[in-house]
């Protein structure tokens, strides 16, 4: 393994999962035994490699305005992405191709590559078997990895995929490598502790603006023992399928000349739904927790674009202790 990444490293630049204290984030790599693949979910998804921030304008006290020069994007490979994130990075790529082309997310896009890992063993907050999007995946990569015991089931998504394998002595995989495979997927999905009813969700949750669970989890607590919500937005800053962001002119400090910005935003911050003379559409707690439920359940402008993954990250990083997932249960009155 550690010799096929080096070789790896010669096209690209190569991110992949690293131990960071407790944590574990995709970093760039410098020695190849640094690779986890055997985590169980990372502090922030892949997206932050595609839609994180950018500088669209540049400008000056003369009133010139230039858009900076695209310089070619250095390929970027990323191994060990879960299957979680990888159905986030599609429904991202729809998202950002079908209705407008981002221009900025797709460059990054056709210079990557990615090599999938099958999850063996999920965490504790994972919930992807609910949503068809894990343990494993069909479909989106270039290469799927999955540890079979004494070593690892390759599959090939695309001829990016097949070039990354040239010059590999591989054997065939034999129909019990297969079975291992599949016996292991099964197990996975069946070691799951939490699950969710998403089918018609988002409509259900759009039909109920009103329910009793967006005052428990915006203003007063005690579903499934969770505190108020902090509008901290940690939920937004860690979800995969989050796209929304912010434009902002900032200045230089000489005033003389400045940028304008896109950054990623979150629904759940006061400021996000603030609009011109000072109206706020969004100054509840309550308003802004059920708008950021609602996406996640499909029922918001991204649709099933920006919806819920499974991944967990938001039932982890949430400092009050808010489930998705419970939520989802008191909607339906489960």
């Amino acid at each position: 393994m550690s010799e096929w990444v080096l070789s790896l490293q010669k096209e690209y630049k190569v991110f992949a999962p690293i131990a960071r204290r407790k944590d574990v984030s995709f970093q760039e790599i410098m020695d190849p035994d640094e690779v986890i693949l055997d985590y169980k979910t990372t502090t922030l998804p892949p997206k932050k490699f595609f839609h994180l921030t950018e500088t669209l304008v540049e400008y000056d006290e003369e009133g010139n305005f230039k858009a900076p020069k695209m310089d070619p994007q250095e390929p970027i490979l990323l191994l060990g992405v879960h299957s979680c994130d990888l159905n986030a990075i599609m429904k991202q790529d729809r998202l950002f191709s079908e209705d407008y082309v981002d221009t900025y997310y797709q460059r990054r896009r056709e210079n990557s590559a990615i090599i999938a890992i099958t999850c063996i063993e999920p965490g504790e907050n994972c919930f992807c078997g609910s949503l068809g999007t894990g343990p494993t995946v069909e479909k989106g990569y270039d290469i799927l990895l999955t540890d079979i015991g004494d070593g690892y089931l390759v599959e090939t998504g695309s001829e990016k995929g097949e070039s990354m394998i040239d010059g590999l002595i591989l054997d065939e995989a034999s129909n019990e490598q297969t079975a291992e495979k599949n016996r292991r997927v099964n197990t996975a999905s069946d070691l799951l502790l939490k699950s969710i009813r998403m089918e018609g969700l988002g409509d259900h949750a759009n039909n109920n603006l009103n329910h009793e669970v967006w005052t428990k989890i915006g203003e007063e607590g005690g579903l499934a023992g969770c505190f108020p919500c902090l509008s901290c937005g940690n939920c937004s800053l860690v979800c995969p399928t989050c796209y929304c962001y912010e434009v902002a002119d900032i200045p230089s400090i000489s005033l003389k000349d400045g940028v304008r910005r896109r950054e990623l935003d979150s629904c759940q911050l006061l400021e996000y739904s603030k609009v011109a003379l000072n109206h706020n559409f969004r100054p509840e707690r309550k308003d802004r927790t059920r708008n950021w439920m609602i996406c996640k359940f499909g029922g918001a402008g991204g649709q099933m674009n920006s919806s819920c993954v499974g991944c967990g990250r938001c039932i982890k990083a949430c400092p009050a202790h808010i489930d998705l997932t419970e939520v989802a249960k008191s909607l339906w009155g489960e």
